[in-house]
Order: C-alpha cells, then structure tokens, then sequence
C-alpha cells in the first residue's frame, strides 16, 4: 500500500502512525498465534517467556524467533507489502530486526515507560520502524499501548539503570491510550514513549510485534537472537544455578523474569 501525504506528515511529526483494519483476514492471524502459544518449549527453536499468573504459576507472556518455523507469518513478516510500508516510513529499504507475539493473558502484567532506543544500540543501528499487529482488541482495562510526545526524531529521555524512563520524566509526560482492534497496525519508531499496563480484564490482549531496521544498516536478525539466547535465554534453555540477572538491553520494561 501506499501512505497518503496525510498519513507521512503525521509519521514525521510524531513518530507513530495508526493503520485501521490493516489486516482483514484476522481469523487466519489469529490461528497463527494460537499455534505458536502451543507448541512445546524447544530448545534452538522459537523462544517462549514466561511471567508469574495471579495463581503464582508461570504464564505466557512472549514468544520469539519464530519465522523459520512458521511459513505464514514468514511471509507476511517478509512479503512485499510490509517491507514497502515500513520502507516508505523510513525512506528507504527496510529489513526485519527482530518478532514477537506479546500475549499479555488476563492478569499478565504491564510494561514499564520506555523508549525504544536504548535498547537497541548493540548492532550500530541508527533507528528502526516496529509495527503492532493487534490479534485482539486492546483497551485500557486489558492493558492497550500508551503513548507520549516523542521529544525529537532521534532524541533519547533520561534513563533508570534498568533503561525505563526516568520516573521524574515519566511523571512529566502526557499519556494518551491508543486502543486497537484486531487486524488494525500501530507503527512507532525507536524514540516514541510507549507503556502499558496490566490486563485487568478476563480475557488475552495478543499483538504481535514486528521491528525493522535500515537494510543498508546491515541484517543482525540472527545475530541478535544469538547474543539474546546467551544473555536472557527461554527457560528450556537456561543452565541450572547460572543467574542471567537483569539481562540489560534484552529486557526493557518487560515483566519477564
């Protein structure tokens, strides 16, 4: 598809941009994401997280690097459409960074107030695109997408050790909620502040999240789920006794532990 002059004014203004019903066939995606959930954890293939439930067990939060397991979503991560879409936000050719599915079950906690470019330094990347695919509706009461006055194109805010917002900035800054429904793409470039909260309602607020970056900045897809898997690896993957610690740029405002 091809923006309208509107819609690239508005991305270069602020950094974000709403696509409504950007994906019609939502029945399909949804199946996609309902298989990722169930499959086994694996060790070498795609990366399950967890958080505590409300009953003290662990509950899915993400899954990662899934593509080369997953047909469908390979092509709709990699086809045409998408990667000309994110091209034209950043005026040139784009190439996948990195994939998740955030699931976000009822009781599933929020995520901290951050930007996204903090975390995304190790690679030498100057700025990337992520699009938020929603699987279901988001709302506040699940925990939709809050976003706040970008502080420049390629501006950062001061950080916690932990890389979050600093809580003074975070206080400072205007929230605006941003609910989504299924099948509608939320775009947001690495220097929009962006939080959630907790899934307080009865049901999953599912998104997948799809991160690009300059092709000509080179491909570090696999590179940086090598470097993720020895940092901040799924469980099935950890050495019993090792403490992975905070795991730094890996985990940013997430509830996984």
């Amino acid at each position: 598809m091809s923006l309208t002059v509107e819609a690239l004014d508005h991305w270069r203004a602020n950094g974000w941009l709403l696509l409504r019903d950007y994906v019609s066939d939502v029945r399909t995606l949804d199946q996609w994401v309902i298989d990722l959930a169930a499959r086994p954890e694996t060790p070498g293939k795609w990366m399950k997280y967890f958080e505590p439930g409300l009953d003290g067990r662990r509950q899915l939060c993400r899954v990662e690097s899934f593509l080369a397991y997953h047909e469908g979503f390979d092509d709709f991560v990699n086809g045409a459409p998408m990667l000309e879409l994110i091209g034209e936000l950043l005026a040139e050719e784009a190439i996948l960074f990195k994939e998740k599915i955030n699931f976000k079950l009822p009781g599933g906690a929020g995520f901290a107030p951050h930007q996204d470019a903090p975390a995304f330094t190790s690679f030498g990347q100057s700025t990337h695109v992520t699009a938020m695919l929603s699987v279901d509706a988001t709302t506040p009461e699940n925990g939709c997408l809050e976003i706040a006055t970008r502080p420049g194109a390629a501006a950062t805010l001061p950080t916690a050790e932990d890389l979050t917002i600093a809580t003074e900035v975070v206080d400072r800054l205007d929230w605006v909620a941003v609910p989504t429904a299924p099948g509608d793409l939320l775009l947001f470039d690495s220097y929009l502040p962006h939080r959630s909260a907790e899934n307080r309602s009865y049901s999953a607020r599912r998104a997948v999240y799809l991160t690009y970056a300059k092709a000509a900045e080179g491909d570090h897809r696999l590179a940086y789920y090598r470097k993720k898997r020895d940092v901040f690896p799924p469980d099935c993957e950890r050495e019993p006794g090792r403490d992975y610690g905070p795991a730094g740029v890996f985990n940013v405002g997430n509830p996984i532990r």
